[in-house]
Formats: C-alpha cells, structure tokens, sequence
C-alpha cells in the first residue's frame, strides 16, 4: 500500500502549468499589431468602396430632380456592360448599397468573433490543484 502512495505522489504535478504575465503580453501585442495590420487595409478598402457607392447613389438620387422625367431614365447603371436605366436601374443600385450594407456587417462579426477569441485565450486561468 505504501507502494501505491509513493507513486501516487511522483505523478502528481509538482506545479501548476500556465501561461506567464509575459507571455500573454507577448501574445496581447502580437495579435493586436496582426489585427490592426491584417484588417486595417480591408477596413480601408471596405469603407471606400461604401463612400463611393453612396456618393454615386446620392448623386443618382439628386440628378433626378434636375432631368425632367419624359422618359424614366433618370437613373442610369451599366450591368457587365450592358446598360440599364430607370426603374430596373434604380432596383440594381439598391441592391447594391443592400449588399454592401450585408458585407460591411459580416466583416464587423467576424472581427468581433476574432476579437472574443483572442479575448477568451488571453484570460484563461488553469485551475489550481
């Protein structure tokens, strides 16, 4: 029995295993210097396309007031090079500003999924024994 007790005790862990103030600074600074560079250019790139699809949609929008509406081409889009104009056209540019408005949120869930990832590792604490 004392046989059993004796190794018992030799496999039972001597100190807790966890990672370090240090470490997770390092990691800390890792991940935010990845993220801010990673994601600074898609953010970019996301919120210029978004303003220039608005001020083409506010200039569309503000033209139509100036044309006078004989006809109903007051909007005028071109779809793979073919061109379309009053109310289908109108249609294509809101769908656009739609899908952009659905891009623009999928991109700030999947930063923020990222983010509570990297949130939950940071603070993971080993309990003790």
């Amino acid at each position: 029995m004392d046989e059993y007790q004796d190794i018992k005790e030799l496999l039972k862990p001597k100190r807790t295993i966890g990672a370090s103030a240090h470490l997770r600074r390092r990691i800390g600074n890792a991940s935010a210097q990845k993220r801010s560079t990673s994601t600074r250019w898609l953010w970019r790139a996301a919120t210029a396309a978004c303003l220039a699809l608005m001020v083409g949609t506010t200039m569309l929008f503000n033209r139509k007031n100036d044309i006078t509406p004989s006809d109903n081409n007051h909007c005028i889009v071109y779809v793979a090079g073919q061109k379309a104009s009053g109310n289908e056209a109108q249609a294509i540019a809101e769908a656009d500003v739609v899908r952009m408005e659905q891009f623009m949120q999928t991109v700030a869930q999947q930063n923020a999924a990222e983010q509570e990832k990297v949130n939950q590792f940071m603070q993971h604490k080993y309990p003790e024994k």
